[in-house]
């Protein structure tokens, strides 16, 4: 006699009373052999858009699946009284690791400036991780930190991708591109694009040039801002393991190859910050030193006590006045 068969028969008894049980109380339960779900069609995830109206939530949520087909999210404000057949410009803010797009939305400050002048606002998020000083996983933007444009095809891909849906669903003017630290070495790799999408850059204590990268583009106009009591990007420039150069030096890097002067020239604008641009360039180039002013973004109040916050100037308001020059 074969004793294994009415136990195989109870246990695939059992298997369908849990299977229905689960079904019943629309709980997930998968059995050990069951086949992988079906992920959702681009239709689908396009229509996955948290409203505008949600309290504390001034934007749309959405997903979009990349040409890989990964899911990607960002997040989208639209300015106040905006019409579907109003053309825009449009600016995207790129968080800085660790941080998501919810945060830099919130950080940043653009949206009274966005209603006022009428700019639709994006801010992708980043999806890569890596292990943070509290032993969870942060948030960082591909390649942000190893300065390689090959590096970051995962992320240009998917913000070049993302423009693109913008553009088809709204009608868009000139296309901006800003962001704080990693967020501003993803601005800085944007312009490096032969063909880039967007018309001026503004990265945010920020430093990555890579002259062999940037040779093919042409001028990108740049606006950038620093701060000399920043620890986590120190103005002096990095040792080991990234060997970047003072922040003086990423500008003249930049400078030349917007075709400047060779030598900056400096304006003191208060008693804490100072303003060095260049003359007779093909972009405009312009950085601003916060003298004493930490890792953060010019003009809004730091949510981290050891970093020096930096009051006298609004880096969102220079940044739109750049952008539309």
């Amino acid at each position: 006699m074969n004793f294994s068969e009415p136990l195989k028969r109870e246990d695939n008894r059992y298997k369908l009373l849990v299977l229905l049980l689960c079904s019943f109380a629309l709980t997930a339960c998968t059995a050990s052999n069951s086949q992988a779900p079906v992920p959702p069609s681009p239709s689908e995830i396009e229509g996955r858009r948290d409203s505008v109206d949600r309290p504390g939530r001034p934007y749309e949520s959405r997903s979009l699946i990349t040409g890989i087909g990964i899911e990607r999210h960002y997040l989208l404000r639209l300015p106040a009284g905006f019409e579907q057949d109003s053309c825009a410009d449009v600016i995207f803010d790129f968080h800085g690791a660790g941080s998501t797009a919810e945060k830099e939305f919130r950080y940043s400050g653009f949206a009274p400036l966005a209603d006022r002048e009428g700019i639709i606002l994006v801010y992708p998020d980043a999806n890569k991780k890596y292990p943070d000083q509290n032993h969870g996983l942060a948030s960082y933007w591909d390649g942000a930190w190893e300065a390689n444009l090959r590096e970051r095809d995962y992320d240009i891909d998917f913000i070049l991708e993302l423009v693109e849906s913008v553009k088809n669903e709204y009608c868009t003017q000139d296309l901006f591109a800003t962001g704080m630290s990693a967020g501003g070495d993803m601005v800085s790799a944007l312009a490096c694009l032969l063909h880039t999408p967007f018309m001026s850059f503004a990265p945010v204590t920020y430093r990555y040039y890579n002259v062999e990268e940037c040779s093919g583009a042409g001028p990108r106009p740049l606006l950038s801002f620093q701060g000399d009591a920043d620890r986590i990007v120190p103005i002096e420039g990095f040792d080991e393991p990234w060997f970047d150069p003072p922040m003086m030096e990423v500008m003249r890097r930049w400078a030349v190859h917007n075709e400047c002067d060779t030598e900056s020239l400096a304006q003191r604008i208060n008693s804490e910050v100072v303003r060095y641009y260049w003359r007779n360039c093909e972009a405009e180039t312009e950085w601003y030193l916060m003298e004493g002013g930490g890792h953060v973004w010019p003009g809004v109040t730091s949510t981290s006590g050891d970093r020096e916050e930096s009051q006298e100037i609004s880096a969102s308001e220079l940044i739109w006045d750049f952008f539309k020059h």
